[in-house]
């Protein structure tokens, strides 16, 4: 998840190569939904994902703070915030709803409530992809505050002043006991609770 590679995950892999300097953690970059169905296939061990998860699968799910949204829009050289009008008459770039139908159905909502028809102008899985499309001017983005850290040409971030937008879920999963102890042991780290083993 992009959302994790700006303060959650580089936290983890710096305690990880700490802790177990011979483990050799490989990132995968995939979707909620893809990475449920990578545990369930078992060809990954613990993944990052966007709550809630439409999935009966069995696992233990370790929730990070949700994170407020920001307004990502094109750089118009202002410093104030904006509102919910001003993002709508950019035009939305954003996530498709299959990656996280909740969420995307609570953001148009809160448009919607507000009395704003809101046109989505372009969907995009990934954060870069959507900061890149919206320092071409195509329109404006909503996406998790810890997006900041990124310096990104023809952008500006600004909290949106009107109104309560959803905050946007983390959280970790990994498959129920019994799992290796290596990847117990990486949850625990995960989990914040000491290695036992």
């Amino acid at each position: 998840m992009s959302a994790a590679l700006y303060e959650h995950l580089p936290h983890l892999l710096s305690r990880l190569g700490e802790k177990y300097p011979d483990i050799h953690p490989k990132l995968i970059e995939v979707s909620t939904n893809e990475q449920i169905a990578a545990l369930s296939r078992s060809e990954i061990d613990i993944g990052f994902v966007h709550p809630p998860l439409g999935t009966d699968e069995r696992l233990d799910v370790h929730d990070y703070p949700a994170e407020d949204l920001i307004a990502v829009l094109p750089d118009d050289r202002q410093t104030h915030g904006v509102t919910l009008a001003d993002i709508a008459r950019h035009g939305l770039i954003m996530f498709p709803a299959a990656q996280g139908p909740a969420l995307h159905a609570s953001i148009v909502d809160t448009f919607t409530k507000a009395g704003l028809d809101v046109r989505i102008v372009q969907e995009a899985t990934r954060a870069l992809t959507m900061l890149s499309l919206v320092s071409t001017g195509l329109g404006a983005a909503l996406l998790p505050r810890s997006t900041q850290r990124l310096v990104f040409q023809g952008v500006r971030y600004a909290a949106i002043a009107d109104a309560s937008l959803p905050a946007w879920p983390l959280a970790v999963i990994a498959k129920r006991r019994p799992r290796p102890t290596i990847v117990d042991s990486v949850w625990k780290l995960l989990d914040g609770r000491p290695d036992v083993t």
